[in-house]
């Protein structure tokens, strides 16, 4: 069950603008990461994540944040539910989205449902892409996940910059900024992710333009 989506919960465009700034704010006074323990607070259910030290990292350590929350604390989603553009009663025409494309078929993630995800894998025929959204930093990027061997992401628990930083769940268990677009620390450091085109717009705008798009729901 997918929390807090409706945007009635929200009086204007000035009550998202305050919980950026306080997440930010608690996200800063997390204080740096300590380098002699496993990132995020311990294990997931894949593994142990790798240490943030400057022997398995090619970026300054010290620009790390411990973002409060354990690994998985906020939860990425995995083929999430779907649903037509007539459905999604928690979207007004204001409310903003990210939207793709696949096999001609248009998708729609909305903001409201990352700002609690931030992450959603999206297996579709033969495309394997992760939608990304950071609320601290306002960035929007899908990466195609056959740059990790099909792979989904999850949500470390860490900032990098107070950038979203995510690691792949395979064996080589890696951590990527996603701002960085790149791994910059573990197995895979230095790693390029192959980015996946995306038009970020008003669920008005969207739905008018592609009455057919599928809308995450869930």
């Amino acid at each position: 069950m997918y929390l807090n989506h409706d945007p009635r919960r929200w009086a204007d465009a000035g009550s998202m603008i305050l919980l950026t700034v306080l997440l930010g704010l608690s996200a800063c006074d997390g204080g740096g990461v300590d380098t002699g323990t496993s990132l995020g607070g311990g294990d997931t259910a894949t593994g142990s994540l790798p240490r943030v030290d400057a022997a398995n990292c090619n970026l300054d350590i010290s620009r790390f944040r411990d973002g409060g929350v354990p690994p998985d604390g906020i939860p990425a989603l995995t083929n999430p539910s779907l649903t037509d553009a007539a459905n999604p009663g928690f979207l007004v025409d204001g409310s903003r989205v990210i939207g793709f494309f696949v096999d001609g078929t248009p998708y729609a993630v909305p903001h409201n449902i990352l700002w609690w995800h931030e992450i959603a894998n999206f297996d579709l025929g033969a495309l394997q892409v992760a939608i990304t959204y950071c609320p601290l930093t306002g960035s929007s990027i899908a990466f195609d996940r056959a740059s990790v061997g099909g792979g989904a992401f999850g949500v470390s628990g860490l900032l990098y910059q107070n950038n979203l930083t995510m690691y792949d769940r395979t064996s080589n268990v890696s951590l990527w900024p996603q701002m960085n677009r790149s791994a910059g620390c573990g197995a895979r450091t230095g790693q390029a992710l192959t980015m996946y085109p995306v038009i970020e717009m008003t669920w008005g705008g969207w739905k008018s333009l592609h009455p057919d798009t599928r809308v995450v729901s869930s």
